[in-house]
């Protein structure tokens, strides 16, 4: 691999793992507005907006099993999105949870 071409994921790679704490914050406020049927839209469409961001960039800068679950969050979220009175399917939070374990990992080891 050109070197310039290294340092470029490198970057990427870091300013991606900086985000990931402040994103984890986010996802477990927007989780719980999921109980809150007037936040509950909302809180989706910010939730399907971050793991759409996650899935795309996390195996490009070395985490596929990170974007491997947040793409299978983001489907979740995109058939919520289109649901005209969304409910929150039984899993959806083990799915978040193993999304912010992956998110961990890579912020502190990765």
């Amino acid at each position: 691999m050109p070197a310039q071409l290294a340092k470029a994921l490198a970057d990427a790679r870091e300013q991606f793992t900086r985000r990931l704490v402040p994103q984890i914050v986010e996802i477990e406020r927007l989780q719980a507005a999921l109980d809150d049927p007037g936040q509950l839209a909302g809180a989706i469409g910010r939730l399907a907006a971050i793991v759409h961001k996650i899935s795309g960039v996390a195996a490009t800068v070395g985490f596929p099993d990170l974007g491997a679950q947040a793409a299978a969050l983001d489907l979740q979220l995109q058939r919520l999105l289109r649901t005209p009175r969304p409910r929150v399917p039984t899993g959806l939070s083990a799915m978040f949870e193993r999304l912010m374990d992956l998110m961990e990992d890579a912020a502190f080891d990765g």
